[in-house]
């Protein structure tokens, strides 16, 4: 199945573009209050070397901006062909939950446009905070999502709790290991579709979902 590997290849992207993309951000906008995480900075000198970041050019950080929207872009469109596939046996409920769930990451991608791809601070900052407000639904929707799941389809509980956990995990999580925004927040959700590309794990839920529910 195509789709798959499309949400695997974007979620494999989003997170080989994390290290240079916030890198970019912290060397193009350097402050006195903001500073990259100990992992990130020591990576600094051999992507400067390796020619991926350029000190203090906020046109390379632009581009690593558009970059990594395409990454996401691919990853979206891989996760929407999977949920094409298993929205024939999705319940009314469920179905309505996960269209949210995508919303919140597709408002994710508008404001990421507007961010890095329009011009003037109009674009930046209507697209900083829609990127924000995307980031911040999805943390809840994912919780609900998580819940849905459990009881719709009868999934196991630890898939339930990794769905519900994943938006405050990558919210809460992203921003301490990588301290950017999008690729902070974005750091779980990458994680995820590539782990998934790669698993299938839907797989197995269909299969519970045939069994009653555990005690």
């Amino acid at each position: 199945m195509w789709a798959r590997w499309v949400m695997a290849l974007g979620g494999l992207l989003a997170l080989l573009l994390t290290p240079p993309f916030a890198l970019s951000y912290f060397s193009a906008y350097r402050t006195p209050s903001e500073s990259p995480p100990a992992w990130l900075a020591g990576l600094e000198q051999p992507l400067t070397d390796a020619g991926l970041v350029e000190p203090g050019s906020p046109a390379m950080y632009n581009g690593y901006g558009l970059l990594y929207l395409v990454a996401w872009l691919i990853g979206l469109a891989g996760l929407i062909g999977v949920l094409t596939g298993e929205w024939p046996r999705f319940t009314v409920r469920l179905r309505r939950v996960w269209a949210v769930a995508v919303a919140c990451l597709a408002v994710v991608a508008v404001g990421i446009l507007g961010d890095y791809g329009l011009p003037g601070e109009l674009g930046g900052v209507g697209g900083f905070a829609l990127t924000v407000i995307g980031f911040l639904a999805a943390a809840v929707v994912f919780a609900f999502l998580g819940a849905a799941l459990r009881r719709e389809l009868r999934s196991t509980r630890r898939m339930a709790w990794c769905v519900g956990s994943l938006g405050i995990v990558s919210v809460v999580g992203g921003m301490a290991l990588v301290g950017h925004i999008p690729s902070g927040p974005g750091w779980a959700f990458a994680l995820a579709a590539l782990i998934a590309g790669l698993t299938r794990p839907w797989r197995s839920a269909r299969e519970n979902g045939k069994r009653p529910p555990e005690a």
